[in-house]
């Protein structure tokens, strides 16, 4: 290439298409901690497994992390998103070169017989920064702004007419990492000109210090816009799930210092996911209260059953003694009726000691035997008649049916089935017909069934689903509700069952089930 002739030499100035700023990197401030999402707050008693140290950092938060990687996720969004904005950028750099190439070849055809002074020629290749611009066709080159500085350095050819899209994300990153003092040889085919081809030579240091601006601009607005999204986020999150599971947590922590009173607060605002937890949580609070205030009214029960136990077993000790003299009266009735006055004595009294017991230490296990059932029924609806009245009994069975059970246990269970029945029907108003208990007991497959049905009035329909819980499922004024529960234990230590089989205003029947022998 030819040098210009003239007085001077016209130096190309470097394109700097943004100022270079400096970003600071967000520093946290010293001894600025937040409570954590489960913290509780002064005067709540903590749970033994909290962890130490009481509050915790802002970072380790639920919406400081939540901060932290919406912050990342911007980040890595635009470090994806770099490459093409990078190729963009450089793409339009060049093209913006070519465009003010093409002005300044315009600018010359206009002048005089096409020439411009060595003046003028280094004006226009400093406003379009440029070093010079020609023009080729088919068998011709022509120089129409020469250039103004030594082209020394390396000279690379950048074809528009050719690159696509991914040699533009290469170039931007070629040219970024390229050493200094090289050249841009641009090739273009102009559309403000009639030339076929346009060739355009520039530094390239201004295209890598504009990309370095550009990507220092584009990581400050990246910091940013990751902060405020993240800030955003931040405080969503504490509105929307933090706060309502703070006080989800709150009322968690009042529940476990006070199982029996504390009450769970509604949420009245709050995601729906929300709402329902705190009313589940509220559900369960109510259930275990009603679990914890029963078993201290049991504990309470159980603490005074067995001061009463004490001394009852030392009174019946004495009517025990006076049975056994009873036996050597010479009145035949009295005869007749004291085996079974003992009996039922002595009962009491295993039964006293069994309480005693049992407030003691676990519960004995059953003493199991092969008990022929019949007489054991029998004997027990004696026991639980006595005093109700003319109510009709009925025993139906075919033949000794024998079982694997304790017969006190037998006893106790059957005595009282028979004693809830004979008081519905005693207590039944305007009744018509006379009352009526029978038992059915039957072998069926490996169990022996014992079926205790009446003619009364029936179960409440209110009663039918806490029938067998302590304290809740008497049907009778004044009962306590502990007799079907202790009749259901005792059937279950037996390895049986005790059901409800049927239920109406015609009568209920309940049946016990237990091995068969």
């Amino acid at each position: 290439m030819k040098s210009p002739s003239g007085d001077g030499i016209v130096t190309a100035r470097p394109y700097n298409h943004m100022k270079r700023r400096q970003s600071r990197a967000n520093r946290e401030r010293p001894g600025d901690h937040q409570l954590s999402e489960i913290d509780h707050p002064e005067g709540d008693a903590a749970p033994a497994s909290a962890p130490e140290g009481g509050k915790a950092r802002f970072l380790s938060g639920l919406r400081g992390r939540l901060l932290i990687s919406t912050a990342a996720f911007v980040l890595i969004a635009v470090s994806l998103a770099y490459p093409v904005l990078a190729g963009s950028y450089r793409n339009n750099w060049l093209e913006e070169r070519g465009q003010a190439a093409q002005i300044a070849a315009l600018a010359v055809e206009a002048a005089p017989d096409g020439r411009v002074g060595d003046e003028l020629s280094r004006q226009l290749l400093e406003r379009a920064q440029v070093v010079s611009v020609a023009v080729q066709e088919q068998d011709f080159r022509g120089e129409i702004l020469p250039p103004a500085i030594d082209i020394s350095g390396d000279l690379v050819v950048i074809d528009l007419r050719t690159e696509n899209f991914v040699d533009g994300i290469a170039g931007a990153f070629s040219h970024m990492f390229a050493p200094r003092g090289r050249f841009l040889r641009i090739l273009l085919s102009p559309s403000l000109t009639r030339d076929e081809v346009m060739e355009v030579i520039v530094q390239e240091q201004g295209l890598k210090d504009g990309l370095i601006a550009f990507s220092r601009t584009l990581l400050l607005l990246s910091l940013l816009i990751a902060a405020m999204v993240g800030a955003l986020v931040y405080f969503a999150i504490y509105r929307l799930v933090i706060q309502p599971m703070r006080r989800l947590t709150l009322g968690i922590v009042r529940f476990a210092n006070a199982p029996e009173g504390a009450e769970f607060e509604p949420m009245p605002r709050g995601a729906d996911e929300m709402r329902r937890a705190n009313v589940a949580l509220q559900a369960m609070q109510k259930t275990v209260s009603a679990a914890f205030r029963q078993r201290k009214r049991l504990a309470e029960l159980g603490e005074a059953v067995a001061k009463i136990n004490h001394d009852l077993r030392n009174s019946l000790s004495a009517a025990q003694i006076v049975s056994e003299g009873l036996a050597e009266s010479e009145d035949p009735r009295v005869r007749r009726a004291a085996p079974r006055l003992e009996r039922a004595i002595q009962r009491a009294v295993n039964l006293a000691e069994a309480t005693l017991s049992h407030a003691r230490q676990d519960p004995s296990a059953p003493n199991l035997c092969t008990v022929n059932l019949i007489p054991a029924i029998d004997e027990a609806a004696v026991e639980g008649l006595a005093g109700a009245g003319e109510i009709e009994w009925k025993l139906d069975a075919t033949g000794p049916v024998n079982a694997v059970a304790d017969v006190d246990h037998v006893h106790r269970i059957v005595a009282n089935l028979v004693r809830n029945a004979a008081r519905a029907i005693r207590d039944q108003k305007d009744r018509s017909c006379p009352g009526k208990i029978s038992a059915r007991v039957f072998l069926d497959g490996d169990s022996a069934v014992v079926e205790i049905a009446d003619n009364g009035p029936g179960v409440p329909a209110m009663v039918v689903g806490r029938l067998f819980q302590p304290f809740a499922g008497s049907a009778s004024r004044g009962g306590a509700g502990l007799g079907l529960a202790i009749a259901r234990e005792l059937a279950r230590g037996m390895k049986g069952e005790l059901v409800m089989s049927s239920n109406g205003s015609e009568g209920a029947a309940f049946t016990l089930r237990v091995p068969a022998a």
